[in-house]
């Protein structure tokens, strides 16, 4: 058959394990777990192989080490594939180290995983909480050119998609660090600023609830946490109601919207500045609204986001349920200057957001170019 790459060439149906070996990882204990020694990489540290690492001091078989290039397929809860390019450790159970097997390219294969991985991921047990068992690996059914030359010019033409996205990744990352760096400079408190209390310079407004007869596929949309993403709004998951709203349950220009009760802990106060556009919108149970009274809005929205407020933020959380309420509101603590120095520090810090937008936009668009290229290549 003809595939969309433009060359002839002899696709065939295979089943994942006719591809690869997948070998699970090792079943750690706490008891296991050691301050030095070799790295544990878990599903953690697939998702963030930046961050913090248990180690372990004991043997362990060598299909269960990992080497830089190694192909890792997490198939337990977050379902995802990655060649490992972060030193030497050991795998850890619920992944496979993927071993393709002699006419099969690893990063085809990668790839090949990657495309396929919702669909796999529909089919495999749980419906929350996504397994992928050896079943479906021996009955999941993919398209391969037999050739080696042809998955590897497959896998050098999504290799380059790649790195392009990596580059503009660290460059977001690049301009979160020097933003990061700016706000601990510029919001530190500094000679002639003031200690108030947020409750002076703000107010607060808490959302509705609604019921589900309200609900409706037009009407008035509500802004919920799955609505803010990176510190801005988005319209991927979006809730309607139809019904009149009060005015206290909608939002206004300026205003920041924050989630203040969610299963999760580390949603907990993630935030949106409210524009133009969102004015008219409602927002759900679970968010409140701040909005400035005498503070300039953009040195407000800066403030929350500082590490300052965020510390009195986890620190307030409850022990039972993950909530602030308007009453922590009101008693958090924060340091301003005067009317003109706070509109000063913001546009400063304004600007460097409206880079990362920049950035986050052209990231969206060669992430769209990239899942193109997949659907031509490796589309059945």
């Amino acid at each position: 058959m003809e595939k969309a790459d433009g060359h002839n060439e002899q696709w065939v149906d295979k089943k994942l394990i006719e591809l690869a070996d997948y070998w699970n990882g090792m079943a750690f204990k706490p008891s296991d777990w050691s301050d030095d020694g070799v790295k544990i990489i878990r599903i953690e540290q697939l998702n963030n192989p930046l961050g913090d690492y248990d180690y372990y001091k004991g043997s362990f078989p060598e299909i269960n080490a990992i080497h830089d290039g190694d192909l890792i397929f997490s198939w337990s809860a977050t379902l995802k594939v990655a060649i490992w390019k972060w030193g030497d450790g050991v795998l850890n159970q619920h992944l496979f180290k993927v071993v393709p097997f002699e006419k099969i390219d690893k990063h085809f294969l990668y790839f090949l995983l990657d495309y396929n991985m919702p669909k796999l991921g529909e089919s495999s047990h749980g419906s929350t909480m996504k397994h992928i068992k050896r079943k479906e690996l021996e009955t999941y059914s993919v398209k391969i050119p037999t050739t080696l030359s042809t998955q590897r010019r497959i896998a050098a033409i999504l290799t380059s998609a790649d790195k392009v996205i990596e580059q503009t990744r660290q460059l977001i990352g690049k301009y979160k660090s020097i933003k990061q760096g700016m706000m601990e400079d510029l919001l530190k408190p500094k000679e002639g600023w003031k200690k108030v209390k947020l409750g002076d310079v703000a107010q607060t407004f808490t959302g509705l609830t609604y019921s589900p007869s309200n609900i409706n596929s037009s009407g008035t949309l509500v802004l919920r946490s799955s609505n803010i993403k990176d510190g801005r709004l988005c319209f991927e998951d979006n809730v309607f109601v139809s019904m009149d709203i009060p005015e206290r349950a909608m939002v206004h220009e300026d205003d920041i919207l924050i989630c203040v009760r969610n299963g999760s802990r580390n949603l907990i106060g993630k935030c949106a500045l409210i524009t133009k556009d969102a004015v008219g919108m409602a927002f759900g149970a679970f968010m409140t609204v701040l909005r400035a009274i005498t503070i300039d809005p953009g040195f407000l929205l800066f403030i929350w986001q500082s590490n300052g407020i965020q510390r009195q933020v986890a620190n307030n959380i409850g022990a039972t349920i993950n909530q602030i309420t308007n009453a922590d509101f009101n008693r958090f603590e924060i340091s301003v200057p005067d009317l003109s120095e706070q509109r000063r520090i913001a546009k400063i810090l304004s600007g460097i957001d409206r880079k990362i937008e920049a950035e986050e936009k052209v990231l969206e668009k060669y992430e769209k170019m990239k899942k193109g290229l997949m659907e031509r290549l490796l589309k059945e």
